[in-house]
């Protein structure tokens, strides 16, 4: 058994193109806008937490708030996924 790679590699039959495009383009686009969707979803309630954080006197209060905040977007998320 030798280490050395071979020197050819066997080729790869590449797959056709898809032949309607404009279907590929739009499960593109869909699959883009959820994952932007998705980011802002976290986003606001990363945001959301941070602003509860800072504004609120009660820290255990706040912390109880941020993380129901934290659960509904990613519950808001995971059903977007659906």
């Amino acid at each position: 058994m030798s280490a050395t790679r071979p020197s050819r590699q066997p080729t790869r039959e590449l797959a056709p193109p898809p032949a309607d495009l404009a279907g590929l383009r739009a499960r593109r686009r869909a699959a883009r806008r959820r994952r932007k969707l998705a980011r802002l979803d976290v986003g606001l309630g990363v945001a959301g937490a941070l602003v509860l954080l800072l504004v609120s006197p009660g820290l255990a209060i706040t912390g109880l708030i941020a993380v129901l905040v934290l659960a509904a977007c990613l519950v808001s998320a995971l059903l977007g996924r659906r």
